[in-house]
């Protein structure tokens, strides 16, 4: 995305995962038996910073970053009884627009980026609690280019196990969620340079106000747990006050308003808007999502169930 070593954070400060992602009713929101879901994904994020070891302005001129993200998702139940849940699978392909500018040189790309393949999900459902646990795939970003000034995605295969859960008291009228993710990153090895693995962990909290609209907050936290290598060694970068940071780690704590619509019987659009606090060693910004599901069979057959 950027050149120069204060941007050499999880390589090139980005991730195979798109953290914030997953909000409203995540656990709940899944196929039954037999059935499959879309889902749709949009993001329009913009920043004008980029951070240092410390959190502070990382001293990159006129910096000005912006990404536009669209992506689709299928995940079907099986219907296959498993470790006490029910067997499910998903895909999800993203493609994305970056437009990066420092000192007044700009420079863009759009193509497709990480695919998320998810070939083994296991769905519980007991009253008011909804969980899932599953096991995550993700490729190589497409259209990679050695030395290119903005690659789409990052250029490594990543293993990501996940669990999430959802609690739906007073029939939907309340929804809370909570996801977790650990991102296990194999080496780039075009570049040799190896991102550490991160942890994220996403939330939710949401309140009926009336029967077509719910409010809520939403974000999360992510934090890199390892360091950022380079032929085996740890990365070295220096922060604004020339103090030195090993392993550019980085840090975000994200929040904001959420606001939700039901859906015919199983689906939801959702709107929010997240902003990063506490940030090291990544772009400090702003994201506004648009995202809605339901059931496959909706966009066939709409009264289907």
């Amino acid at each position: 995305m950027l050149s120069g070593g204060r941007a050499r954070a999880t390589e090139k400060g980005g991730s195979v995962w798109p953290v914030g992602a997953e909000s409203y009713a995540t656990a709940a929101g899944v196929p039954h038996a037999g059935q499959t879901f879309f889902y749709e994904y949009s993001l329009f994020y913009w920043s004008h910073e980029l951070t240092d070891g410390k959190g502070q302005n990382a001293g990159v001129p006129d910096f000005k970053l912006r990404v536009f993200a669209l992506a689709g998702k299928l995940s079907h139940n099986w219907g296959v009884h498993v470790l006490g849940g029910e067997l499910g699978s998903y895909i999800a392909i993203p493609t994305v627009y970056e437009w990066v500018s420092v000192a007044g040189s700009p420079n863009s790309k759009d193509d497709l980026s990480n695919i998320n393949v998810v070939p083994v999900t296991i769905f519980n459902h007991k009253g008011i609690v909804h969980w899932y646990y599953e096991l995550q795939v993700q490729t190589l970003g497409s259209g990679y280019q050695s030395g290119a000034p903005v690659n789409i995605g990052q250029h490594n295969v990543a293993f990501t196990p996940a669990a999430a859960f959802t609690l739906t008291p007073r029939h939907d009228a309340e929804n809370i969620m909570s996801r977790f993710d650990y991102v296990i990153n194999d080496v780039d090895h075009d570049t040799h340079y190896h991102s550490g693995n991160e942890f994220f962990w996403q939330y939710d909290a949401q309140q009926q106000i009336t029967h077509h609209m719910s409010v809520g907050l939403t974000g999360y936290f992510y934090k890199q747990i390892t360091n950022d290598t380079l032929k085996g060694s740890p990365v070295v970068t220096v922060n604004a006050d020339s103090s030195q940071c090993v392993g550019y780690k980085g840090r975000v704590l994200d929040l904001g308003p959420q606001i939700t619509f039901p859906w015919g019987k199983h689906g939801a659009l959702v709107v929010k808007w997240d902003h990063d606090f506490l940030v090291q060693n990544k772009p400090r910004g702003n994201g506004l999502w648009f995202q809605f599901g339901i059931p496959f069979s909706y966009l066939h057959h709409p009264a289907g169930k």
